[in-house]
């Protein structure tokens, strides 16, 4: 029983603790169904966390490339924008095109091409503004840079002098000096490297380059903006339009263009700065600007820059000024060449201002030379002392022997005129060969081009040496001096051919080179020497005539008077001054005149005895006539004129000298048995000179009161007719 009490409290307990175990199982069971409860909810806000999460982590890339768009387009950098607008419409949108929004961006996003488009047509617009404002000072660095390069404008001092001023920028930039003891020691550091920077600073000046001047970034925004639009060829046709009205403003003349040289700078520097800019984006952007396009562009500014510079310039009459506007223009075209742009129509344009510019200059030296002919003292040059001696030697190339050596004053046969004009000739040439440095011409061509016009130059001035002698009669001693200037005026032609070559760099004695003015020594002033020689023959028979005239004869005269007429005596004194005058003559044209002036004045005289107006002669006037031809005879037996055979001169008397043998001597019967034959004594007595001396012998004769009054006198009277019929006779033959 005990037991049985034992295990019925034992079952007590028992049942109490199960009730306990239960109830902590029924408690545990309702907090595990809570949480239970609690997880699948979470589990089911874990899973909608985690789908919106991934809605939107799909979503969210679309609104911030939205927002990136946004921001790019108020930077106002559209290519960016338009990549961004690419990028949103084929790799992010595709995805959400069930959301609504999507929509709405959709709608936002749909102008925005447009809106670039427009907005990058206005930046190239602007650009293309721009390039016109700053296309003058790209063309004017181009320019610049062209110069140094080819050292443009620089004489060969101006060269050497900037090589060593370079060389003294760089040894200031060396790092160590001397010291005052005589030590190598450093400079100081600061100052080393202010002037390295300042001398950096000078270089980055010196060195920005053309397409520094301007922005190039609008077109190639533009070519990728419409490239990535799919309308690039729409962008070309809208670029080269736009450029090539540019072009067509920019070639176009200014009004004003003439009225400095400054004008035509100008004008080439926008047309260099427009090709330079075109230059440029063809090296950047092929495909915008094609090598043909940019040669259609250039051949149009060349047609119309050689048009313009025709028009503007091909009237110009100054000289300095071509020579400007000649550098002006090389310096246009080899800038231009330095791009690759072909230039050979600017170098004939250059050529053909150089023919105008050598017109121009010719002219004012024939003018200058004319000038020079005018004031001539056509006396020969007297050298006082050394000094002058030596002046007029540099001046013109001049020898003589002995001339060193003999006393002051010394004498030069030629005027003043012969080194004026010989200094002319040489200042032409190199005025000449100004205009032709870097015309691109061979040596041979620059030296045959000066050479031809140096040929012209003196053709001209010998026409107007022509014309200055045949305009007005000259005196006897201009003529005579002028005939002395052209000879050395001729001689020095072969000095001006070497100081060709010496200009030309051609002092290689070839034919070629020297072809030109060796044929000046004999013939470019022979025009002119002809017209003189003319004029100097023509001015001695006036002298000759003008002594005549004063020949007072007496034909009737009973006796002479035992000398020459005091005409004839003036006369042969007057020709041995003149003829003495000839030493610096050229011989033959000496000894023509002196040939030419005996004759004339032996016809003279055998025209005073021959006049049809002259009716009688006397004896004792033949005796006089005949001592005044013996004057003659003997003046030309003393050859006033070196160079002349024995009895060549005496020989232009020889016929009025037989005339007066006959008559005086009454040679009648030798004359007619030997007429005709070539050894005969009076072979140059022609039958009607005899007849007419004959006949005013007999009618003196006749006039004489004594006449025929005795039988003998008849006989004579009967003998003279006898020979008249038969010079008659012989007249008649």
């Amino acid at each position: 029983m005990k037991q049985l009490l034992q295990l019925k409290s034992r079952c007590l307990e028992i049942k109490e603790d199960v009730v306990c175990i239960d109830n902590a199982v029924q408690e545990s069971s309702r907090q595990l169904q809570k949480r239970s409860a609690e997880i699948v909810r979470y589990r089911k806000l874990q899973k909608n966390a985690n789908t919106a999460i991934e809605h939107i982590s799909i979503c969210l890339p679309v609104l911030e490339h939205y927002a990136r768009l946004n921001e790019l387009m108020q930077q106002k950098k559209y290519y960016q924008a338009l990549k961004v607008l690419e990028e949103l419409e084929h790799t992010y949108l595709v995805h959400v095109d069930k959301y609504r929004f999507t929509q709405s961006l959709q709608k936002s996003m749909a102008p925005i091409r447009e809106q670039i488009k427009e907005k990058s047509f206005s930046e190239f617009t602007d650009f293309l503004e721009n390039i016109r404002k700053v296309s003058g000072r790209i063309g004017q660095h181009a320019s610049k840079c062209t110069a140094e390069q080819h050292s443009f404008g620089m004489s060969e001092a101006e060269r050497n002098k900037r090589i060593q001023d370079e060389a003294k920028r760089n040894a200031q930039n060396i790092q160590i000096e001397l010291s005052s003891d005589g030590s190598i020691v450093m400079k100081n550091e600061w100052k080393v490297e202010r002037k390295v920077r300042q001398a950096s600073v000078h270089d980055d000046d010196e060195l920005l380059s053309a397409q520094d001047l301007i922005d190039f970034t609008p077109v190639h925004r533009c070519c990728q903006i419409f490239n990535v639009l799919g309308a690039k060829e729409v962008f070309d046709a809208y670029y080269r339009k736009q450029r090539k009205e540019q072009a067509a403003v920019v070639i176009r003349p200014p009004s004003k263009l003439q009225q400095s040289i400054h004008s035509y700078v100008r004008y080439l520097d926008e047309i260099i700065g427009f090709f330079v800019v075109e230059d440029h984006i063809m090296q950047t952007e092929p495909s915008l600007v094609t090598a043909a396009y940019k040669d259609q562009l250039w051949e149009m500014a060349l047609q119309q820059v050689t048009t313009a510079m025709n028009t503007h310039f091909g009237g110009c009459l100054d000289v300095e000024m071509m020579l400007r506007m000649k550098k002006v223009i090389l310096l246009f075209a080899l800038t231009m060449k330095s791009y690759g742009f072909g230039i050979g129509s600017l170098y004939t344009l250059l050529q053909n201002f150089r023919d105008q510019y050598n017109e121009i200059l010719m002219r004012e030296y024939c003018a200058q030379f004319e000038r020079d002919l005018d004031n001539d003292n056509y006396a020969p040059i007297v050298a006082n002392d050394e000094q002058q001696f030596k002046a007029i030697i540099s001046q013109f190339p001049f020898y003589k022997r002995g001339l060193d050596q003999e006393q002051f004053p010394r004498i030069f046969p030629f005027s003043k005129f012969v080194p004026a004009v010989y200094g002319q000739a040489k200042s032409y040439l190199v005025g000449c060969l100004k205009f032709m440095e870097h015309l691109q011409l061979s040596p041979s061509e620059v030296d045959d081009t000066v050479r031809r016009y140096a040929n012209v130059l003196l053709a001209r001035w010998s026409g107007s040496l022509k014309s200055f002698v045949a305009s007005k009669r000259r005196t006897l001693v201009q003529l005579v001096q002028i005939t002395i200037n052209i000879g050395y005026l001729e001689k020095s032609c072969g000095s001006l051919e070497q100081y060709i070559s010496k200009l030309t760099n051609r002092n290689d004695g070839s034919a070629a080179s020297s072809g030109h003015l060796l044929t000046l020594k004999d013939q470019v002033f022979r025009d002119a020497r002809s017209e003189v020689e003319q004029q100097i023959d023509d001015a001695l028979r006036d002298k000759v005539d003008a002594f005549l005239e004063l020949a007072n004869y007496d034909w009737e005269l009973s006796s002479s008077s035992g000398r020459a007429s005091d005409y004839i005596s003036d006369l042969i004194k007057f020709l041995e001054t003149t003829f003495l005058s000839f030493t610096n003559l050229p011989a033959v044209l000496a000894r023509h005149v002196c040939m030419q002036i005996c004759k004339y004045l032996a016809n003279r005289l055998s025209d005073l005895l021959l006049s049809p107006d002259l009716k009688a002669v006397s004896t004792g006037a033949l005796d006089q006539f005949d001592l005044d031809v013996i004057q003659c005879e003997l003046f030309t037996s003393q050859c006033p004129v070196a160079g002349l055979e024995d009895a060549t001169l005496a020989m232009t008397f020889a016929s009025l000298r037989q005339l007066l043998d006959l008559v005086m001597k009454a040679d009648w019967p030798t004359y007619l048995a030997d007429y005709g034959k070539e050894e005969s004594k009076y072979s140059r007595v022609k039958a009607s000179s005899a007849i007419a001396v004959l006949e005013k012998m007999i009618e003196f004769e006749r006039k004489s009161s004594s006449f025929f009054a005795k039988g003998r006198e008849k006989d004579r009277k009967k003998l003279l007719d006898t020979i008249v019929r038969q010079l008659k006779a012989l007249a008649n033959q």
